[in-house]
């Protein structure tokens, strides 16, 4: 191709993913014909093929034409799809759930949205959730707590800000000592980081991955902790383990930065408060024992202490009504909770050997200072909130915390919140379905709650979905009962670019822009966190066909509900502009700048030793204003204070007859159940495959490209076997999102509801989850296979 034949080079980014990387996207003729990396961009970073397949998704046969209503009842193979007008839609969906509003109440309605690392939501989800807030709806499904809710929200139980995203920290790859990867497959999924990570190594940093499969990103690794599914917690408590017992954490940060020295009563298993010693005593300060005399002083939050503390005691404190109560510190606690979790015996629960245990540990402390990332490999587990703070208190031992080189916590350009949580009804908030059961989970609803509400009407009926993609039913199970309900439910609405085994079920389909053919505008923050770039996303080409931008279709929605003056009356630009004011951004000024605009920010470390006009310390965002080891507030709820484990799915699995355990991964072809139809990602992957290791193979009868039949409690799938080492033997590996075809290279789509399909998710049960979150066990879930 003659490059000077291209009319137009438009510079933006891609947002199928939370990636956001920059690009120039080529226009002919009017046409979109290929998009390249931003090399001028100070962010840019290599493409992967979802994003140079940019033009194959906008131009894609199978794409949603314009608004349809469903004509025939649901189940009934023939949908009877008719053709609407735009206004008849948003009319009909507006009268439809006021009506159920006023009939049912507001909590009848749930909205559905894509899980905002994989898609396009991930800077669309704010708006929706104003959306919500400014209707009144209270239940929503998305994929957060099987995927990143645990480390992205769940950390602020132990580091900070409950609420609030991303209070780990940002891993400064390139300034770190030792870098820990756990359960990412950096290659497949966070492709953007590379060069982060490969920069650090350059600078002389030690690499520690832990994941069930020797990936890529192992092969890179100092050391690899081939780790059995399902037992990161087990590794994790068995490295803090070693921690404590060799002494490498670090002594200052552990008394002087976290609850380690506060002591904690043995009758009732709460921290002790100064209250309970004085009258008149702040019931919101704790104690903690003086190592020089001997005695229990009080601590105020944020206040610098007048003595030195005890670390690792007990004792007996009188308190003011004369009783004496024994009493530990939480460091001793923890260390005696992790007497369990030997290097020796977490070798029996990991498989990691004992000594590559400890050879982690050690690398860990010694190359400090150290970052640690997380994915979704070890989200997708009963155990995942208790891993998560684990992994929190692991990394809080090493003093590396807002470190420079280490998990930082960057500034951010000012914005004005655009998620009305002033409209909010927190009243009506706490009538969420799973609130109950689960009061510090999600702010969003499982889809299997969601499912029985519409079928129990229990503890209140849905009656209505309002979808903006997420396919949900391919993303979450149970898949059987989902459909089931769907075909039940009143009235549903997808906003979809493709007619998705969800969107079939609906009763109005609206046909969505892609990203791009749609504006938006994004931030990001260098590394170094020292500047920022907000950019505009311009549209390529227009929306195709009748299709609309999915903020196009929330605020004109939202005009027809009734509460168009919290969206600006539809005025998209008047909404960013309003987002954007505290840092005198406009819309005018991004469309004048296509690279971005970028702004020069303060980046400080170890922010939390700032004191304030009154000398205090600034802490951390947490009741002590320190790293919470022990959780008063998970004690409350009845949840174990310190971190636990348990093994009990997988053990069961293994007495009934299921051999081995299945985990999911990713492609970085593919985003979730999207992208199979676009030729140029298909070619590289024809067919749903199932990574099954050689040795396990041969004793199957299996060889390489058979097909054969996986098999759960809950059901079964039909895959291609793909023979790799990568994979240890008793543990195999698939893919979710298998369903669409690809007509131009002649390969089929696959039921998702059949035993002849491949939706992974027909695997797993819905009957156990994290008593946190609520989370489903979905790795290592026991299975066995056969040869079809």
């Amino acid at each position: 191709m003659n490059e000077k034949q291209v009319d137009k080079e438009i510079r933006g980014y891609c947002s199928q993913c939370s990636g956001i990387c920059r690009t120039v996207a080529h226009v002919r003729d009017g046409k979109f014909i290929k998009v390249q990396a931003d090399n001028e961009h100070p962010l840019s970073t290599p493409l992967c093929p979802k994003a140079i397949a940019g033009p194959e998704l906008v131009y894609n046969s199978q794409r949603l034409k314009h608004p349809m209503r469903r004509t025939r009842p649901k189940g009934d193979p023939d949908p009877g799809w008719e053709r609407i007008s735009w206004d008849e839609a948003l009319d009909t969906i507006a009268e439809r759930l006021n009506k159920i509003k006023e009939e049912s109440g507001v909590q009848a309605i749930a909205t559905a949205c894509a899980g905002p690392s994989g898609s396009p939501f991930n800077e669309m989800w704010q708006w929706l959730l104003r959306f919500s807030n400014g209707f009144g709806t209270i239940n929503s499904i998305n994929t957060t707590h099987i995927c990143q809710y645990h480390r992205d929200n769940l950390s602020a139980y132990t580091y900070g800000k409950p609420g609030t995203m991303l209070t780990a920290g940002r891993p400064q790859y390139e300034n770190s000592g030792c870098i820990l990867i756990w359960g990412n497959n950096i290659h497949e999924t966070r492709s953007m980081l590379l060069p982060l990570i490969k920069k650090g190594i350059k600078n002389g940093a030690k690499l520690i991955v832990v994941d069930p499969r020797k990936i890529k990103i192992a092969e890179m690794a100092d050391l690899h902790l081939q780790v059995k599914p399902g037992s990161d917690g087990a590794l994790a408590l068995g490295m803090l383990h070693v921690m404590i017992e060799e002494k490498l954490y670090d002594h200052d940060f552990t008394r002087d930065w976290t609850t380690a020295p506060f002591l904690v009563r043995s009758d009732t298993e709460d921290l002790l408060r100064a209250d309970s010693l004085s009258a008149g005593a702040d019931p919101k300060d704790y104690v903690i024992m003086n190592s020089e005399s001997e005695k229990p002083g009080t601590f105020k939050p944020g206040t610098p202490l007048s003595f030195k503390p005890a670390l690792d005691t007990s004792c007996t404190v009188k308190l003011i009504d004369g009783t004496e109560v024994e009493c530990k510190t939480v460091f001793r606690l923890l260390r005696e909770s992790l007497s369990d979790y030997s290097p020796a015996r977490v070798e029996n629960l990991t498989r990691v050997p004992e000594e590559t245990i400890r050879d982690a540990t050690r690398m860990l402390i010694s190359n400090g200072p150290a970052s640690w990332f997380s994915w979704n490999g070890i989200e997708k587990s009963i155990n995942a909130t208790q891993t998560n703070r684990a992994l929190c208190i692991l990394y809080a031992l090493t003093g590396d915390y807002d470190k420079k080189g280490g998990n930082v916590i960057t500034p951010f350009i000012p914005t004005r919140p655009i998620m009305g949580f002033e409209f909010a009804d927190f009243k009506m908030k706490n009538k969420r379905l799973g609130r109950d059961d689960r009061p510090l989970g999600p702010m969003s609803s499982r889809a299997c709650d969601i499912y029985e509400a519409i079928l129990t009407e229990k503890p209140y009926p849905i009656k209505a979905i309002l979808g903006f993609g997420g396919n949900f039913l391919m993303s979450h199970p149970p898949v059987i009962r989902g459909r089931e309900a769907l075909t039940k439910l009143d009235f549903h609405v997808e906003c979809e670019l493709f007619l998705s085994p969800t969107a079939e079920l609906a009763d109005i389909v609206l046909p969505a822009a892609s990203s791009w053919e749609s504006w938006h505008a994004g931030i990001m923050v260098s590394s170094q966190g020292d500047k920022a770039y907000v950019q505009a996303r311009p549209p390529v080409v227009p929306p195709q066909h009748e299709s609309w931008p999915d903020l196009k279709i929330m605020f004109e929605l939202a005009k027809r509900l009734g509460f168009g003056d919290k969206f600006w009356d539809g005025d998209i630009d008047a909404g960013w502009n309003q987002m954007f004011a505290p840092s005198g951004i406009t819309v005018e000024k991004l469309k004048h700048n296509p690279g971005g605009i970028e702004i020069d920010l303060n980046m400080e470390y170890q922010k939390y030793g700032n004191k304030d006009d009154d000398g205090n310390y600034v802490g951390f965002e947490t009741p002590s204003k320190r790293v919470e080891i022990y959780s008063q507030i998970f004690k409350d709820n009845g949840y174990d204070p310190l971190p636990t484990w348990e093994d009990t799915i997988i053990s069961r699995g293994r007495e009934q007859g299921y051999d081995l355990s299945l985990i999911g991964s990713k492609l970085i072809e593919f985003s979730h159940s999207q992208h199979r139809s676009m030729p140029t990602v298909r070619k590289r992957v024809p067919h749903p495959f199932l990574e099954i290791n050689p040795k396990k193979a041969g004793e199957l009868g299996v060889s390489d490209g058979d097909w054969v039949i996986v098999e759960s409690a809950h059901g079964s799938i039909t895959l291609q076997a793909k023979l790799t080492d990568a994979i240890q033997y008793d543990v195999v590996c698939t893919q979710n999102g298998w369903w669409q075809g690809c007509p131009e290279l002649d390969l089929p789509g696959y039921d998702p509801f059949s035993p002849d399909g491949a939706n992974e998710n027909m695997l797993h049960g819905y009957e156990e989850s994290d008593p946190v979150s609520g989370c489903l066990q979905m790795k290592g879930f026991p299975c066995k296979v056969r040869k079809k």
